[in-house]
């Protein structure tokens, strides 16, 4: 029987993480997930009870900095595990504020009609514009902290940063020349593509080291400056090729409540995110009741 692979990136929010697991949970699918070694409230016996009908597994927990090249670590350490068990017809990255859309039935049957199709958001930095110039930066310069400290709450960090930015910039320092490929991090992708970056873990964490925000990059770029041809892209790559559900014109990204109920249970996506239990936990109750009914009829 040919199963799925659910790669789960969690932190902090124990809420929404089992009621993950319990619309995940399914005999065609195995589980893995990475628990931030930051976070004290994962108690792994509590989660294997929940997972009934799937294989659970727990990769080596790390300290995982937004921004920084231990992203990359901890996907590739899920995609490393995954693959060693098994042969997968998908790979599924999530965090532990996600949720699916579908029921486990839908989604199989979705991923069979579009099989061999990669679904990553794929998308060229080729303008002048500021938000080309702020993508061409995270990678071209040298960020030394991304990896130790989480700048954006560190008011003195930024300023340092910002003046080694600046004086790279004079210096003309570029890291990185060949083009330049972004978009989200979650993506859902095929065995084999899931074990060529496997292949390639060393490279990556070695060349996107003081990358900021690699993660959101690093396949990208891998894909359509040498794979292009060996791998096709759902959708052209376009925004929301990777099936989820994301708001970036209300947040950043914005967190659904419940009053968005009606606009996710419509949404042609698989996945959304994010959710926040202490913010509105009515709208995880609302989309957990809901497929947990489809999937139980």
């Amino acid at each position: 029987m040919k199963k799925h692979a659910y790669l789960i990136m969690a932190h902090d929010n124990n809420y929404i993480l089992k009621k993950l697991l319990r619309l995940i949970d399914h005999e065609k699918n195995d589980i893995y997930i990475h628990i931030d070694k930051k976070s004290n409230f994962i108690n792994i016996e509590e989660y294997k009870c929940i997972v009934k009908k799937s294989q659970l597994y727990f990769t080596p927990r790390i300290d995982v900095h937004w921004g920084g090249v231990s992203q990359i670590k901890c996907e590739l350490s899920l995609l490393e595990q995954a693959t060693r068990n098994n042969r997968y017809l998908y790979y599924h990255l999530l965090s532990g504020v996600d949720l699916p859309l579908k029921t486990q039935e839908d989604i199989h049957n979705f991923f069979s009609q579009n099989y061999g199709k990669q679904f990553i958001e794929c998308m060229k930095v080729d303008g002048n514009d500021i938000k080309s110039k702020i993508t061409q930066s995270k990678v071209r310069y040298y960020h030394f902290f991304n990896d130790f400290f989480d700048i954006r709450n560190n008011k003195i960090l930024n300023i340092i940063n910002g003046y080694l930015l600046t004086l790279q910039c004079h210096l003309g320092i570029n890291r990185h020349k060949e083009d330049i490929w972004y978009g989200s991090s979650w993506f859902s992708i095929t065995d084999n593509l899931a074990r060529d970056l496997v292949e390639f873990k060393e490279y990556f964490i070695k060349k996107y080291k003081y990358t900021n925000c690699a993660d959101e990059m690093f396949i990208q770029t891998y894909i359509c400056n040498n794979m292009k041809n060996k791998y096709c892209l759902y959708d052209n790559g376009n925004f929301r090729a990777n099936k989820r559900q994301v708001d970036w014109a209300r947040g950043n990204p914005y967190v659904y409540r419940v009053e968005d109920f009606t606009e996710l249970k419509n949404s042609n996506c698989i996945f959304a995110r994010k959710f926040d239990a202490n913010l509105d936990a009515s709208i995880i109750d609302n989309i957990y009741q809901y497929i947990n009914n489809k999937q139980n009829c």
